[in-house]
């Protein structure tokens, strides 16, 4: 059996084990519960980005999804609504947004890591002053 024939049945077990019908699950990663049904069923793959997307939102320990091994929950995956909310707008972006979405994020990162040295390199000397 291929790795994507088990993960069609690992889905199947988060789905259960979160207590969710295919159409409750379903919304809260963005999809149909046909969708879901496909993955479910093996008529559709469950490519990178539907992993990457069901891993975040339910916490779920990737290495278990892709392979079952270890323990479904991860239980150090605890994203804020925010960074799951962040996830679900990028995934409409096109890619030439999403390009531009994470060239401005990696300015961003820059621009606050200058500010926190600055900011420390200020208490150091108001400290030895």
């Amino acid at each position: 059996m291929s790795d994507n024939m088990n993960m069609k049945e690992r889905l199947k077990d988060l789905r259960k084990h979160l207590n969710l019908t295919q159409s409750e699950f379903g919304k809260k990663i963005g999809m149909s519960d046909v969708a879901i049904s496909y993955m479910e069923s093996g008529r559709t793959a469950i490519n990178n980005q539907n992993v990457n997307l069901i891993c975040l939102t339910f916490g779920v320990n990737e290495d278990w999804f892709r392979f079952g091994i270890g323990e479904m929950i991860n239980e150090d995956a605890q994203y804020s609504e925010d960074e799951k909310r962040l996830f679900h707008l990028s995934r409409k972006l096109s890619p030439k947004a999403m390009k531009m979405l994470i060239d401005y994020a990696k300015k961003l990162l820059a621009d606050e890591m200058a500010f926190r040295v600055g900011a420390e390199s200020l208490e150091k000397g108001e400290e030895s002053a």
